[in-house]
């Protein structure tokens, strides 16, 4: 309201002057019909294109003065835009160049951080949800990709991981890392042929990932498919001969086959690279036994449930022994 107050002022200021302008001329042709000297009338003439000049700058100060509606544009009228502007990442699953909102921009790094800090502190249900939080508010919801898969499956949500993992892919298709990680929770679900599949899709992206390779002959061994096993962990540790993976892998072929000596050769290897990985220790420990050696078998056993005590079956084994001495 005082913006038109402040108008409505100045309108009368102008009519003032208007009047005071109209005397000015009369007085002005007065002089000028009554005498002849220029320096006189001149003057006067040019005060009044002045004045005049005056007003009109007056009424064009008062005009920016009024008050005009502000136009409101529609929330949904950013993400037309930058979904037009750019088709390819919006279709790929690219963070658009616009559309999120000030609060989104205030709100998501805050979310991230928070859900950072859960899986630091090891309290993976809440960071799945935070990374849900994430998702559903984001302009860019595939930035959540892959942690909100991998939070899932280590809160022990397997399900709930696989339809993060889902939502993931159908955001961006060609994250390796995703694809990756959907496939090894696939293997828990024991869906082997959906987890090869995924896996060789990294594995024609990339051929030199040697994760997508591993996979790959974790499925096979699992299937029982013992010589393509052993075949992609040759493949494997010809590229990275400290693999332990692939050494676990050529280890357990190698005991399931028979060929015990040459097992526990692989393991020994395997553990003397990583010597905090129980399952090269519980291999050990299952062909001492089997080759009638407690006292390695026990050793083992202990060092494996030292490194893994939830291993229900090595404590069997190890119960067991101890009894039977």
């Amino acid at each position: 309201m005082q913006p038109r107050r402040f108008q409505n002022n100045r309108l009368s200021d102008e009519a003032q002057l208007l009047m005071d302008g109209r005397r000015l001329l009369r007085r002005a042709i007065r002089l000028i019909t009554e005498t002849s000297k220029i320096k006189v009338w001149v003057p006067l003439l040019c005060s009044f294109i002045l004045t005049l000049y005056y007003l009109y700058t007056l009424h064009a100060k008062a005009e920016m003065t009024v008050d005009h509606p502000k136009l409101i544009t529609p929330a949904s009228s950013n993400v037309a835009v930058s979904a037009s502007a750019d088709p390819v990442s919006h279709a790929s699953g690219a963070a658009p160049s616009g559309g999120v909102s000030a609060e989104n921009d205030d709100d998501n790094p805050d979310i991230r951080k928070r859900a950072q800090e859960a899986h630091r502190a090891q309290q993976y249900g809440d960071e799945a949800k935070l990374w849900q939080d994430f998702m559903d508010h984001s302009g860019a919801p595939q930035e959540a990709c892959p942690q909100i898969g991998k939070a899932y499956e280590l809160a022990g949500d397997v399900d709930g991981s696989v339809q993060a993992y889902e939502k993931c892919v159908s955001l961006d298709g060609g994250n390796v890392d995703t694809l990756i990680g959907f496939a090894h929770v696939l293997q828990q679900k024991r869906d082997f042929n959906r987890a090869a599949t995924l896996y060789r899709q990294c594995v024609s992206k990339d051929p030199k990932n040697l994760d997508a390779q591993t996979g790959l002959a974790l499925v096979a061994l699992k299937e029982g498919q013992l010589s393509e096993a052993q075949q992609e962990a040759k493949d494997i540790l010809h590229k990275a001969p400290t693999s332990t993976d692939a050494l676990l892998i050529a280890g357990i072929v190698a005991w399931r086959e028979g060929r015990l000596a040459e097992a526990e050769t692989i393991f020994l290897r395997g553990a003397g690279l990583d010597d905090r990985r129980a399952d090269f220790h519980a291999f050990l420990g299952r062909i001492a036994e089997a080759q009638r050696r407690p006292q390695d078998a026990l050793r083992q056993y202990d060092r494996a449930l030292a490194l893994d005590p939830n291993d229900s079956e090595i404590a069997e084994r190890r119960d067991r022994l101890q009894d039977n001495r």
